[in-house]
Protein backbone atom coordinates (compact mmCIF):
# COMPACT_ATOMS: atom_id res chain seq x y z
CA UNK A 1 0.00 0.00 0.00
CA UNK A 2 1.48 3.04 -1.18
CA UNK A 3 1.76 5.58 2.14
CA UNK A 4 0.15 8.86 1.64
CA UNK A 5 1.10 12.17 1.88
CA UNK A 6 -0.14 15.64 2.52
CA UNK A 7 1.06 19.49 3.23
CA UNK A 8 1.35 18.87 6.89
CA UNK A 9 4.24 16.93 6.38
CA UNK A 10 5.84 18.68 3.85
CA UNK A 11 6.48 21.11 6.37
CA UNK A 12 7.63 19.28 9.22
CA UNK A 13 10.16 17.41 7.62
CA UNK A 14 11.63 20.78 6.32
CA UNK A 15 11.72 21.83 10.04
CA UNK A 16 13.00 18.43 11.03
CA UNK A 17 16.02 18.40 8.61
CA UNK A 18 16.52 21.93 8.04
CA UNK A 19 15.16 23.64 10.89
CA UNK A 20 17.96 26.54 10.66
CA UNK A 21 17.08 27.20 7.06
CA UNK A 22 15.46 30.02 6.44
CA UNK A 23 11.93 29.72 5.42
CA UNK A 24 9.49 32.73 5.01
CA UNK A 25 11.18 36.50 5.03
CA UNK A 26 8.83 39.82 4.88
CA UNK A 27 9.18 43.28 5.92
CA UNK A 28 8.16 41.95 9.71
CA UNK A 29 9.20 38.63 10.46
CA UNK A 30 11.98 36.24 9.23
CA UNK A 31 11.42 32.98 10.61
CA UNK A 32 13.95 29.33 9.79
CA UNK A 33 11.91 25.99 9.74
CA UNK A 34 11.75 25.15 13.11
CA UNK A 35 10.30 28.87 14.34
CA UNK A 36 7.92 28.08 11.51
CA UNK A 37 6.60 24.80 12.00
CA UNK A 38 6.02 26.38 15.43
CA UNK A 39 4.19 29.19 14.77
CA UNK A 40 1.76 27.25 12.20
CA UNK A 41 0.83 24.35 15.27
CA UNK A 42 0.34 27.27 17.45
CA UNK A 43 -1.88 29.18 14.60
CA UNK A 44 -3.86 25.46 14.46
CA UNK A 45 -4.42 25.73 18.41
CA UNK A 46 -6.14 29.23 17.35
CA UNK A 47 -8.20 28.00 15.07
CA UNK A 48 -9.05 25.17 17.24
CA UNK A 49 -10.15 26.71 19.73
CA UNK A 50 -12.45 28.55 17.38
CA UNK A 51 -14.28 25.72 16.11
CA UNK A 52 -12.52 24.49 13.34
CA UNK A 53 -11.76 20.51 12.72
CA UNK A 54 -11.42 18.84 9.55
CA UNK A 55 -13.24 19.60 6.93
CA UNK A 56 -14.18 22.76 8.04
CA UNK A 57 -13.35 25.99 5.39
CA UNK A 58 -11.01 28.64 6.65
CA UNK A 59 -11.38 31.98 4.60
CA UNK A 60 -8.08 34.22 3.98
CA UNK A 61 -8.53 38.07 3.38
CA UNK A 62 -4.83 38.51 3.57
CA UNK A 63 -1.94 40.23 1.81
CA UNK A 64 1.20 38.51 0.89
CA UNK A 65 2.73 38.05 4.28
CA UNK A 66 4.55 35.53 6.65
CA UNK A 67 1.54 35.76 8.67
CA UNK A 68 -0.80 34.60 5.65
CA UNK A 69 1.76 31.60 5.61
CA UNK A 70 1.40 30.62 9.40
CA UNK A 71 -2.74 30.86 8.83
CA UNK A 72 -3.02 29.06 5.60
CA UNK A 73 -0.79 25.79 6.73
CA UNK A 74 -2.36 26.23 10.19
CA UNK A 75 -5.38 25.05 8.52
CA UNK A 76 -3.71 22.35 6.76
CA UNK A 77 -2.31 20.93 9.79
CA UNK A 78 -5.83 20.64 11.24
CA UNK A 79 -6.87 19.26 8.31
CA UNK A 80 -9.10 22.25 7.75
CA UNK A 81 -9.69 23.72 4.06
CA UNK A 82 -8.13 27.22 3.67
CA UNK A 83 -9.07 29.91 1.03
CA UNK A 84 -7.59 32.56 0.33
CA UNK A 85 -10.35 35.16 -1.45
CA UNK A 86 -9.05 37.80 -4.43
CA UNK A 87 -8.85 41.23 -2.69
CA UNK A 88 -9.71 42.86 -6.23
CA UNK A 89 -13.05 41.64 -6.18
CA UNK A 90 -16.27 44.04 -5.05
CA UNK A 91 -17.69 42.87 -1.36
CA UNK A 92 -20.72 41.78 -3.25
CA UNK A 93 -18.53 39.49 -4.68
CA UNK A 94 -16.76 38.35 -2.14
CA UNK A 95 -19.98 38.24 0.27
CA UNK A 96 -20.91 35.48 -2.26
CA UNK A 97 -17.95 33.90 -2.48
CA UNK A 98 -18.24 33.07 1.58
CA UNK A 99 -21.99 32.00 0.87
CA UNK A 100 -20.95 29.32 -1.33
CA UNK A 101 -17.65 28.46 1.09
CA UNK A 102 -19.43 28.71 4.54
CA UNK A 103 -16.28 29.61 6.46
CA UNK A 104 -16.27 28.80 10.38
CA UNK A 105 -13.38 31.38 10.81
CA UNK A 106 -12.04 34.22 8.55
CA UNK A 107 -8.37 35.51 9.02
CA UNK A 108 -7.77 39.02 7.64
CA UNK A 109 -5.41 41.40 7.30
CA UNK A 110 -5.93 44.54 9.62
CA UNK A 111 -5.12 46.80 6.94
CA UNK A 112 -8.60 45.03 5.50
CA UNK A 113 -10.37 45.23 9.02
CA UNK A 114 -13.42 47.64 7.69
CA UNK A 115 -13.59 45.38 4.80
CA UNK A 116 -13.51 42.34 6.99
CA UNK A 117 -16.12 43.86 9.45
CA UNK A 118 -18.93 43.92 6.27
CA UNK A 119 -17.85 40.70 4.69
CA UNK A 120 -19.19 39.54 8.38
CA UNK A 121 -22.41 41.32 8.19
CA UNK A 122 -23.26 40.81 4.78
CA UNK A 123 -21.98 36.59 4.96
CA UNK A 124 -23.38 35.63 8.80
CA UNK A 125 -22.00 32.29 8.31
CA UNK A 126 -18.75 33.97 9.22
CA UNK A 127 -18.49 33.20 13.33
CA UNK A 128 -15.38 34.24 14.04
CA UNK A 129 -12.51 36.27 13.16
CA UNK A 130 -9.13 36.69 13.39
CA UNK A 131 -6.49 39.68 13.16
CA UNK A 132 -3.20 39.34 10.86
CA UNK A 133 -0.48 41.73 10.45
CA UNK A 134 1.52 42.65 7.79
CA UNK A 135 3.74 45.06 6.52
CA UNK A 136 0.64 47.17 5.19
CA UNK A 137 -0.73 47.19 8.65
CA UNK A 138 -1.62 50.31 10.07
CA UNK A 139 -0.25 51.36 13.74
CA UNK A 140 -3.81 52.12 14.86
CA UNK A 141 -5.26 48.19 13.12
CA UNK A 142 -3.07 46.41 14.64
CA UNK A 143 -5.24 45.41 17.72
CA UNK A 144 -9.25 44.84 17.75
CA UNK A 145 -11.39 42.55 19.63
CA UNK A 146 -10.33 39.32 17.63
CA UNK A 147 -7.27 37.69 18.28
CA UNK A 148 -4.18 38.63 16.48
CA UNK A 149 -1.58 36.79 14.55
CA UNK A 150 1.63 36.53 14.92
CA UNK A 151 1.58 38.61 18.03
CA UNK A 152 -0.74 36.23 20.02
CA UNK A 153 0.40 32.94 19.20
CA UNK A 154 2.40 32.28 22.12
CA UNK A 155 -1.13 31.73 24.15
CA UNK A 156 -2.05 29.00 22.17
CA UNK A 157 0.56 25.95 22.54
CA UNK A 158 -0.33 22.89 20.28
CA UNK A 159 -1.82 20.41 23.27
CA UNK A 160 -3.48 18.25 21.05
CA UNK A 161 -2.39 15.66 17.80
CA UNK A 162 -4.38 16.80 14.57
CA UNK A 163 -6.93 14.25 12.87
CA UNK A 164 -4.76 12.17 10.42
CA UNK A 165 -4.85 13.55 6.76
CA UNK A 166 -5.19 11.18 3.38
CA UNK A 167 -3.80 12.18 0.05
CA UNK A 168 -6.51 12.77 -1.25
CA UNK A 169 -8.15 15.00 1.44
CA UNK A 170 -9.24 18.35 -0.17
CA UNK A 171 -6.62 20.51 1.09
CA UNK A 172 -7.54 23.96 -0.50
CA UNK A 173 -10.38 25.96 -2.31
CA UNK A 174 -8.34 27.87 -5.13
CA UNK A 175 -10.72 30.95 -6.99
CA UNK A 176 -10.78 30.88 -10.03
CA UNK A 177 -9.49 34.61 -11.66
CA UNK A 178 -12.01 35.74 -13.79
CA UNK A 179 -12.76 39.18 -14.41
CA UNK A 180 -17.03 38.42 -14.08
CA UNK A 181 -19.48 36.41 -11.67
CA UNK A 182 -18.96 34.47 -8.60
CA UNK A 183 -15.22 32.75 -8.93
CA UNK A 184 -15.73 28.90 -8.87
CA UNK A 185 -14.20 27.28 -5.74
CA UNK A 186 -11.57 24.91 -7.49
CA UNK A 187 -11.18 21.84 -4.61
CA UNK A 188 -7.24 20.70 -4.83
CA UNK A 189 -6.28 17.60 -2.71
CA UNK A 190 -3.00 17.24 -0.62
CA UNK A 191 -2.28 14.86 -3.56
CA UNK A 192 -2.51 17.91 -6.38
CA UNK A 193 -0.65 20.40 -4.34
CA UNK A 194 1.96 17.64 -3.41
CA UNK A 195 2.74 16.64 -7.05
CA UNK A 196 2.55 20.17 -8.18
CA UNK A 197 5.49 21.23 -5.45
CA UNK A 198 7.53 18.33 -6.50
CA UNK A 199 7.17 19.34 -10.38
CA UNK A 200 7.66 23.43 -9.52
CA UNK A 201 10.77 22.17 -7.58
CA UNK A 202 12.40 20.12 -10.65
CA UNK A 203 11.21 23.43 -13.00
CA UNK A 204 12.24 26.11 -10.71
CA UNK A 205 15.65 24.53 -9.14
CA UNK A 206 14.12 24.68 -5.23
CA UNK A 207 16.61 23.43 -2.88
CA UNK A 208 17.68 24.17 0.32
CA UNK A 209 19.89 26.57 -0.77
CA UNK A 210 17.57 28.36 -2.96
CA UNK A 211 15.60 31.72 -3.07
CA UNK A 212 12.45 33.30 -4.49
CA UNK A 213 10.83 36.81 -4.11
CA UNK A 214 7.26 35.86 -4.56
CA UNK A 215 5.12 38.77 -5.71
CA UNK A 216 1.71 36.91 -6.45
CA UNK A 217 -1.24 37.81 -4.82
CA UNK A 218 -2.19 35.25 -2.05
CA UNK A 219 -5.45 33.65 -4.33
CA UNK A 220 -3.12 33.62 -7.53
CA UNK A 221 -2.54 29.74 -8.41
CA UNK A 222 0.81 31.40 -9.06
CA UNK A 223 1.09 32.49 -5.26
CA UNK A 224 1.62 28.65 -4.57
CA UNK A 225 3.64 27.87 -8.01
CA UNK A 226 6.33 30.33 -6.10
CA UNK A 227 6.06 29.33 -2.47
CA UNK A 228 5.32 24.82 -1.90
CA UNK A 229 8.20 24.16 -3.96
CA UNK A 230 10.97 25.97 -1.95
CA UNK A 231 8.86 24.32 1.05
CA UNK A 232 8.91 21.10 0.06
CA UNK A 233 12.83 21.64 -0.56
CA UNK A 234 13.16 23.90 2.07
CA UNK A 235 14.36 26.71 0.33
CA UNK A 236 13.65 30.31 1.36
CA UNK A 237 10.23 32.41 0.08
CA UNK A 238 10.40 36.11 0.41
CA UNK A 239 7.18 38.44 0.15
CA UNK A 240 5.88 41.50 -0.39
CA UNK A 241 2.55 42.48 0.41
CA UNK A 242 2.76 44.75 -2.71
CA UNK A 243 4.14 45.35 -6.39
CA UNK A 244 7.22 47.64 -6.48
CA UNK A 245 9.51 47.44 -8.64
CA UNK A 246 12.54 49.32 -7.30
CA UNK A 247 11.84 47.13 -4.08
CA UNK A 248 11.46 44.03 -5.76
CA UNK A 249 14.82 44.72 -7.60
CA UNK A 250 16.21 45.67 -4.18
CA UNK A 251 15.15 42.55 -2.42
CA UNK A 252 16.29 40.44 -5.43
CA UNK A 253 19.79 41.83 -4.46
CA UNK A 254 19.72 41.83 -0.58
CA UNK A 255 18.32 38.39 -0.33
CA UNK A 256 20.35 36.61 -2.43
CA UNK A 257 17.39 35.43 -5.07
CA UNK A 258 18.07 32.16 -7.09
CA UNK A 259 14.94 32.75 -9.34
CA UNK A 260 13.08 35.33 -10.61
CA UNK A 261 9.55 34.90 -12.05
CA UNK A 262 7.13 37.22 -13.12
CA UNK A 263 4.25 37.24 -15.59
CA UNK A 264 4.86 39.18 -18.79
CA UNK A 265 2.93 42.18 -17.99
CA UNK A 266 5.34 42.74 -14.64
CA UNK A 267 8.39 41.98 -16.60
CA UNK A 268 7.19 45.00 -19.00
CA UNK A 269 6.66 47.23 -15.87
CA UNK A 270 10.00 46.00 -13.98
CA UNK A 271 12.04 47.15 -17.40
CA UNK A 272 10.79 50.59 -16.49
CA UNK A 273 13.73 50.85 -13.96
CA UNK A 274 17.54 51.10 -14.28
CA UNK A 275 18.53 47.67 -13.33
CA UNK A 276 22.02 48.63 -13.09
CA UNK A 277 21.62 50.18 -10.42
CA UNK A 278 21.04 45.91 -8.60
CA UNK A 279 23.30 43.33 -8.37
CA UNK A 280 21.42 40.59 -9.43
CA UNK A 281 24.31 38.16 -10.05
CA UNK A 282 22.58 35.56 -7.50
CA UNK A 283 19.85 34.64 -10.20
CA UNK A 284 20.24 31.27 -12.24
CA UNK A 285 17.00 31.27 -13.86
CA UNK A 286 13.63 33.39 -14.67
CA UNK A 287 10.80 32.39 -15.33
CA UNK A 288 6.70 33.51 -16.70
CA UNK A 289 3.76 32.59 -17.17
CA UNK A 290 0.08 33.80 -17.53
CA UNK A 291 0.29 35.27 -20.77
CA UNK A 292 2.07 35.39 -24.33
CA UNK A 293 5.75 36.88 -23.67
CA UNK A 294 6.74 39.11 -26.85
CA UNK A 295 10.39 38.85 -27.95
CA UNK A 296 11.75 42.57 -27.09
CA UNK A 297 10.85 41.57 -23.55
CA UNK A 298 12.19 38.47 -23.14
CA UNK A 299 15.61 40.00 -24.95
CA UNK A 300 15.75 42.08 -21.66
CA UNK A 301 15.36 39.37 -19.76
CA UNK A 302 17.69 37.21 -21.11
CA UNK A 303 19.83 40.48 -21.61
CA UNK A 304 19.44 42.62 -17.66
CA UNK A 305 18.35 39.22 -15.51
CA UNK A 306 19.33 35.79 -16.02
CA UNK A 307 20.51 34.08 -20.08
CA UNK A 308 18.25 31.05 -18.56
CA UNK A 309 14.65 32.01 -18.85
CA UNK A 310 11.91 29.25 -18.50
CA UNK A 311 7.84 29.66 -19.73
CA UNK A 312 5.35 27.42 -18.21
CA UNK A 313 1.48 27.18 -19.02
CA UNK A 314 -0.72 26.42 -16.37
CA UNK A 315 -3.84 27.34 -14.68
CA UNK A 316 -5.61 27.31 -10.91
CA UNK A 317 -7.23 24.21 -12.37
CA UNK A 318 -4.17 22.07 -13.44
CA UNK A 319 -1.97 23.11 -10.29
CA UNK A 320 0.33 23.95 -12.62
CA UNK A 321 3.70 22.33 -11.81
CA UNK A 322 2.64 18.81 -12.53
CA UNK A 323 -0.42 19.57 -14.75
CA UNK A 324 0.30 21.86 -18.01
CA UNK A 325 3.95 22.91 -20.00
CA UNK A 326 7.20 24.05 -19.16
CA UNK A 327 9.29 25.68 -22.46
CA UNK A 328 12.62 25.18 -20.73
CA UNK A 329 15.83 27.42 -22.04
CA UNK A 330 17.08 25.55 -24.50
CA UNK A 331 14.09 24.88 -26.30
CA UNK A 332 14.65 28.35 -27.55
CA UNK A 333 17.48 27.90 -29.25
CA UNK A 334 15.02 27.04 -32.04
CA UNK A 335 14.22 30.29 -33.15
CA UNK A 336 11.34 28.83 -34.69
CA UNK A 337 9.91 27.99 -31.08
CA UNK A 338 10.34 31.34 -29.30
CA UNK A 339 6.11 31.94 -29.55
CA UNK A 340 5.54 27.78 -27.76
CA UNK A 341 4.61 27.31 -24.72
CA UNK A 342 6.76 24.05 -24.28
CA UNK A 343 5.61 20.60 -23.94
CA UNK A 344 3.82 18.64 -21.04
CA UNK A 345 5.26 18.80 -17.82
CA UNK A 346 7.01 15.35 -16.21
CA UNK A 347 3.76 12.87 -16.17
CA UNK A 348 1.59 15.67 -17.86
CA UNK A 349 -0.57 15.37 -20.98
CA UNK A 350 -1.79 18.16 -23.92
CA UNK A 351 -4.06 17.81 -26.66
CA UNK A 352 -5.52 20.11 -29.10
CA UNK A 353 -9.38 19.09 -29.76
CA UNK A 354 -12.16 20.00 -31.63
CA UNK A 355 -13.73 22.82 -29.37
CA UNK A 356 -16.47 21.38 -27.28
CA UNK A 357 -15.81 17.84 -28.98
CA UNK A 358 -14.83 14.69 -27.25
CA UNK A 359 -11.48 14.30 -25.54
CA UNK A 360 -10.82 12.15 -28.85
CA UNK A 361 -11.46 14.44 -31.28
CA UNK A 362 -7.62 15.59 -31.98
CA UNK A 363 -7.03 18.17 -34.74
CA UNK A 364 -3.96 17.95 -36.83
CA UNK A 365 -0.35 19.29 -36.25
CA UNK A 366 -0.52 22.72 -36.81
CA UNK A 367 -4.52 23.06 -36.98
CA UNK A 368 -6.25 25.47 -33.94
CA UNK A 369 -8.49 23.96 -31.54
CA UNK A 370 -9.00 23.88 -27.88
CA UNK A 371 -6.47 22.69 -25.40
CA UNK A 372 -7.00 20.15 -22.98
CA UNK A 373 -4.41 19.09 -20.10
CA UNK A 374 -4.05 15.93 -17.86
CA UNK A 375 -1.78 15.60 -15.33
CA UNK A 376 -1.35 14.64 -11.66
CA UNK A 377 -1.71 18.39 -10.27
CA UNK A 378 -5.25 18.51 -11.97
CA UNK A 379 -7.81 19.15 -10.04
CA UNK A 380 -11.17 17.15 -10.23
CA UNK A 381 -14.23 19.29 -8.36
CA UNK A 382 -15.73 22.37 -8.12
CA UNK A 383 -17.27 23.42 -4.32
CA UNK A 384 -20.20 23.49 -4.61
CA UNK A 385 -20.81 23.38 -8.26
CA UNK A 386 -20.74 19.72 -9.39
CA UNK A 387 -22.56 20.45 -12.81
CA UNK A 388 -19.80 23.05 -13.74
CA UNK A 389 -17.03 20.35 -12.68
CA UNK A 390 -18.65 18.04 -15.17
CA UNK A 391 -18.24 20.64 -17.92
CA UNK A 392 -14.59 21.23 -17.43
CA UNK A 393 -13.26 18.03 -15.96
CA UNK A 394 -13.77 14.61 -17.12
CA UNK A 395 -11.70 11.44 -17.16
CA UNK A 396 -8.78 12.96 -15.74
CA UNK A 397 -8.99 16.04 -18.27
CA UNK A 398 -9.15 19.24 -17.73
CA UNK A 399 -10.88 21.62 -20.36
CA UNK A 400 -8.82 24.51 -21.14
CA UNK A 401 -10.86 26.91 -22.91
CA UNK A 402 -7.94 28.43 -24.71
CA UNK A 403 -7.27 28.00 -28.40
CA UNK A 404 -3.98 26.66 -29.84
CA UNK A 405 -1.78 24.69 -31.77
CA UNK A 406 0.52 21.45 -31.98
CA UNK A 407 3.11 21.92 -34.69
CA UNK A 408 4.97 19.36 -36.72
CA UNK A 409 7.25 18.65 -33.76
CA UNK A 410 4.72 18.69 -30.58
CA UNK A 411 5.72 22.31 -29.40
CA UNK A 412 2.20 23.73 -27.94
CA UNK A 413 1.07 27.10 -29.20
CA UNK A 414 -1.64 29.39 -27.51
CA UNK A 415 -3.46 31.47 -29.95
CA UNK A 416 -6.19 33.20 -27.27
CA UNK A 417 -9.20 32.15 -25.63
CA UNK A 418 -11.87 30.73 -27.49
CA UNK A 419 -14.53 33.99 -25.94
CA UNK A 420 -10.96 36.31 -26.87
CA UNK A 421 -11.07 35.54 -30.49
CA UNK A 422 -12.21 38.66 -32.61
CA UNK A 423 -14.70 38.04 -36.06
CA UNK A 424 -14.23 41.32 -38.17
CA UNK A 425 -15.55 41.20 -41.95
CA UNK A 426 -16.61 37.18 -41.10
CA UNK A 427 -12.67 36.31 -40.38
CA UNK A 428 -11.04 34.88 -37.23
CA UNK A 429 -8.15 36.89 -35.61
CA UNK A 430 -6.63 35.91 -32.68
CA UNK A 431 -4.80 39.20 -30.91
CA UNK A 432 -2.10 37.27 -29.67
CA UNK A 433 -0.69 37.88 -32.96
CA UNK A 434 -1.53 41.79 -33.38
CA UNK A 435 -0.24 42.15 -29.88
CA UNK A 436 3.24 40.71 -30.93
CA UNK A 437 3.54 43.42 -33.60
CA UNK A 438 2.48 46.45 -31.63
CA UNK A 439 4.92 45.77 -29.08
CA UNK A 440 7.73 45.28 -31.29
CA UNK A 441 7.63 49.34 -31.57
CA UNK A 442 10.32 50.47 -29.23
CA UNK A 443 8.30 53.07 -27.55
CA UNK A 444 5.69 50.62 -26.57
CA UNK A 445 5.56 48.97 -23.43
CA UNK A 446 2.22 47.35 -23.22
CA UNK A 447 -0.79 46.95 -24.92
CA UNK A 448 -3.94 44.74 -25.66
CA UNK A 449 -5.67 44.23 -28.76
CA UNK A 450 -9.27 43.77 -28.56
CA UNK A 451 -12.17 43.65 -30.92
CA UNK A 452 -15.08 46.70 -30.73
CA UNK A 453 -18.28 46.38 -31.85
CA UNK A 454 -18.62 47.90 -35.54
CA UNK A 455 -21.59 48.58 -37.73
CA UNK A 456 -19.65 47.97 -40.98
CA UNK A 457 -16.94 45.09 -40.16
CA UNK A 458 -19.12 43.30 -37.15
CA UNK A 459 -15.78 43.85 -34.99
CA UNK A 460 -13.04 46.53 -35.58
CA UNK A 461 -9.72 45.63 -34.20
CA UNK A 462 -8.24 48.02 -31.87
CA UNK A 463 -4.87 48.09 -30.20
CA UNK A 464 -4.72 49.99 -26.19
CA UNK A 465 -1.38 50.81 -26.27
CA UNK A 466 0.56 52.11 -22.91
CA UNK A 467 3.98 53.78 -24.25
CA UNK A 468 7.40 53.88 -22.29
CA UNK A 469 7.89 57.21 -24.72
CA UNK A 470 6.86 59.85 -26.87
CA UNK A 471 4.66 58.37 -29.99
CA UNK A 472 1.70 58.88 -32.09
CA UNK A 473 -1.28 56.25 -33.65
CA UNK A 474 0.22 57.28 -37.06
CA UNK A 475 4.03 55.58 -35.77
CA UNK A 476 2.72 52.62 -34.36
CA UNK A 477 0.70 52.06 -37.79
CA UNK A 478 3.56 53.06 -39.92
CA UNK A 479 5.71 50.53 -37.71
CA UNK A 480 2.69 47.25 -37.77
CA UNK A 481 2.35 47.82 -41.60
CA UNK A 482 5.65 47.41 -41.90
CA UNK A 483 5.92 43.90 -40.05
CA UNK A 484 4.56 40.37 -41.89
CA UNK A 485 1.46 40.64 -40.34
CA UNK A 486 -1.97 40.24 -42.62
CA UNK A 487 -3.30 43.72 -43.47
CA UNK A 488 -6.90 42.05 -42.20
CA UNK A 489 -5.25 41.48 -38.86
CA UNK A 490 -3.76 45.32 -38.08
CA UNK A 491 -5.56 47.61 -36.07
CA UNK A 492 -8.21 49.70 -37.50
CA UNK A 493 -7.34 51.58 -34.27
CA UNK A 494 -4.81 52.73 -31.93
CA UNK A 495 -5.44 54.43 -28.55
CA UNK A 496 -2.94 55.64 -25.81
CA UNK A 497 -3.73 55.29 -22.46
CA UNK A 498 -1.89 55.72 -19.49
CA UNK A 499 -2.48 52.27 -17.75
CA UNK A 500 -4.37 48.76 -19.06
CA UNK A 501 -7.46 47.54 -16.49
CA UNK A 502 -6.49 44.57 -14.20
CA UNK A 503 -7.64 41.63 -13.09
CA UNK A 504 -7.45 39.48 -9.43
CA UNK A 505 -3.69 38.22 -10.84
CA UNK A 506 -2.19 41.07 -11.88
CA UNK A 507 -2.27 40.40 -15.44
CA UNK A 508 -3.86 42.64 -18.35
CA UNK A 509 -7.76 41.84 -18.25
CA UNK A 510 -8.55 41.69 -22.21
CA UNK A 511 -12.26 41.21 -20.79
CA UNK A 512 -12.55 44.37 -18.96
CA UNK A 513 -10.38 46.58 -21.73
CA UNK A 514 -13.74 45.00 -24.62
CA UNK A 515 -16.39 46.06 -22.10
CA UNK A 516 -15.60 49.06 -21.10
CA UNK A 517 -14.24 50.52 -24.42
CA UNK A 518 -17.48 48.54 -26.36
CA UNK A 519 -19.60 51.06 -23.25
CA UNK A 520 -17.73 53.72 -23.85
CA UNK A 521 -16.86 53.46 -20.48
CA UNK A 522 -12.72 53.87 -21.31
CA UNK A 523 -10.42 55.35 -21.78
Amino acid sequence: MTRDTNLREMLHRSAKWYPNNEAVVDELYRYTYAELKEQVQRMAKLLHTRGVRKGDRVALLMYPSVAHVVALFGAFELGAIPSALHLRESPKILAAVLERLSPRVMVYDGALSELADQLRQMAPLVSYGIRAVSEITPDDKIGGPDPVIPRDLADYPLDFEPMPIHSDDVSMIALSSGTTGVPKGIMHTHRTQIESARGGGFVFDANPYSCIVNVSTTAFIGWYNCTLPYLNAAGKIVFMAQWDPKRFLQKLQDERATFAFLVPTVWRMLFRENLDNYDLSSLKKAGYAGEPMDTRTMGLVREKICKTVINIYGTTETGSCSGGTIMFNEDYRDPSKQESVGKPFINADVRVIQPGGALTDEVAPGEEGEVIIRGLSVAEQVWEQPAVARKIFEDGWWRSGDMGTLDADNYLYLRGRIDDMIISGGINVLPSQVEEAVLGHAAVSECVVVGIPDEQWGQRIVAFVVAREAVTPEQLKAHVEATDLSSYKRPREYRLVNELPRGNTNKVSRRMVRTLASQGQWP
